[in-house]
C-alpha cells in the first residue's frame, strides 16, 4: 500500500513539473508575442510619424521656392537647425534638412571633356570635374599621386564600359583579383558608401570625405557656394583647383550674407576670385546658387528607440518637388 501511495505522489509531481514546464514555455511565447506586438506597432506608427515629417520638409521646401525660386541660402526656412516636435507620451519627432548641393556629386566626375592644364602631375588631360575631385583629395591631406590613382578608379567605377582602364585607374580585372572578389558599379551610384568599394577608398579616406561628398542621380556637377559651411572650404578651394587657398575660401564662407550671394557673378567678383588665373569658365560652369535636390533626415524619438528615414527631394522643372529616394533605419 505504501509503495502504491509513493508511485502515485511521484506521478503526481510529475505532472506537476510538467504542469509548471508548460505554463513556463507558454508564458515565456505570450512574451514575446507581446514584444514583437509592441515592435510592430512601433514601427508602424513610428514609419506615419516619420512620413508626416517627411510631408512638413516638403512644405517647408515649396514655401521657400514660392519666395525665392531662383536661389537657396541658409536663411531660408529649411535651413533652421534643431528642429524637434513633441508628440503624445513624451515622444518627439526631429528633422535636418541639408541642401543636397552643398557637395561634390560623385556621379559627375566624368562629366566634360577637356580639362584645365595644370601642370600638376599631367592632370590636364582628366575632365574638369575629375580634377576638382582630385584637388579635394589633396586638400584632404592625401598624397597627390594617390589622388590621381583614386581619382581614375572612381572614374572607372562609374563610366559604362568594364573594359577599359584608365592608366591609373581599375576595371574588372582588379576587383576580381582581390581576396574576396566583387565587380565594379560601371553605372552612377545609387549611394555614397559605394565609394568605399572604389580601389584605394579606406575607411579612415572615407570618413574624412564623407562631409564633401554626395550621390545625385544626374551626371552634372552643380555646388551651391551659397550653402557650404565653413567646415567645406576644402571644397570650394578644390573647385578652383586649390588657386583659391582652404583659408580664403574659409574666409569667403565666414563672411557671406546671411542670404548668400544673388547671382554667381556676384560671387565670382568677389576680389579672392578675380585674382585667379588661368581657370577660364570652368568654375562657373559648375558653380551655382539655385539648388534643386535636398536631403532630409527624419528622426523618430521615444524613450527606449528611434526610427530613422533620409529622404531625398528633388525640384522639378515645374518648381514642385517630388521624393526620389528614400531609406529607412531599423527601431535602435
Amino acid at each position: 500500500m505504501r509503495r502504491q501511495s509513493g508511485v502515485a505522489l511521484l506521478v503526481v509531481l510529475l505532472i506537476l513539473a510538467l504542469m509548471m514546464l508548460v505554463a513556463g514555455n507558454m508564458s515565456s511565447r505570450f512574451f514575446l508575442a507581446m514584444q514583437r506586438s509592441a515592435a510592430q506597432q512601433l514601427s508602424l506608427s513610428g514609419y506615419w510619424f516619420v512620413r508626416s515629417g517627411e510631408a512638413l520638409v516638403a512644405k517647408t521646401l515649396l514655401q521657400d521656392i514660392k519666395d525665392q525660386p531662383n536661389k537657396t541660402d541658409l536663411s531660408q526656412y529649411w535651413a533652421t537647425d534643431g528642429q524637434v516636435f513633441p508628440l503624445d507620451n513624451g515622444d518627439q519627432l526631429a528633422g535636418q534638412v541639408r541642401d543636397g548641393q552643398a557637395c561634390y556629386n560623385l556621379n559627375g566626375i566624368n562629366a566634360g571633356t577637356t580639362g584645365v592644364d595644370d601642370n600638376d602631375d599631367g592632370e590636364g588631360n582628366l575632365p574638369y570635374e575629375a580634377q576638382v575631385f582630385r584637388h579635394l583629395l589633396m586638400a584632404l591631406d592625401v598624397e597627390s599621386f594617390t589622388a590621381t590613382q583614386i581619382t581614375e578608379a572612381l572614374r572607372d567605377w562609374i563610366d559604362s564600359d568594364s573594359d577599359l582602364v584608365s592608366s591609373n585607374g581599375a576595371e574588372d580585372s582588379y576587383y576580381e583579383g582581390l581576396p574576396v572578389p566583387y565587380l565594379p558599379g560601371n553605372t552612377l551610384m545609387q549611394d555614397v558608401t559605394e565609394l568605399r568599394a572604389v580601389r584605394g577608398v579606406s575607411a579612415e579616406l572615407y570618413r574624412r570625405l564623407e562631409p564633401y561628398i554626395c550621390a545625385l542621380p544626374t551626371t552634372s556637377l552643380a555646388v551651391n557656394v551659397n550653402t557650404l559651411r565653413p567646415a567645406q572650404a576644402p571644397l570650394l578651394s578644390a573647385l578652383f583647383l586649390e588657386r583659391l587657398e582652404v583659408d580664403e575660401a574659409r574666409k569667403l564662407i565666414e563672411e557671406r550674407s546671411s542670404d548668400g550671394w544673388n547671382t554667381t557673378s556676384e560671387f565670382l567678383a568677389e576680389e579672392a576670385i578675380t585674382n585667379l588665373s588661368g581657370l577660364g569658365d570652368k568654375p562657373s560652369n559648375v558653380i551655382t546658387i539655385k539648388s534643386n535636390y535636398f536631403d532630409a533626415l527624419i528622426e523618430y524619438r521615444t524613450d527606449e528607440r528611434r526610427l530613422l528615414m533620409r529622404s531625398l527631394f528633388m525640384r522639378t522643372d515645374a518648381n514642385k518637388l517630388k521624393v526620389i529616394r528614400r531609406q529607412y533605419g531599423g527601431l535602435e
